[in-house]
């Protein structure tokens, strides 16, 4: 699932959600080859 961080992250907005741990979400940086983990409020889920 695609979604966009509120607050860029090294410049990236685009995020790969990978999977949830309780609040917080391990994720992909689009472009960057990075895992990070954000919570929730961090991001919006894009529709597609």
């Amino acid at each position: 699932m695609l979604a966009t961080l509120k607050y860029p992250v090294m410049g990236y907005v685009k995020i790969r959600l990978i999977v949830k741990h309780g609040y917080k979400w391990l994720v992909e940086l689009i472009g960057a080859d990075l895992e990070i983990e954000v919570y929730e409020d961090d991001f919006v889920v894009d529709n597609q």
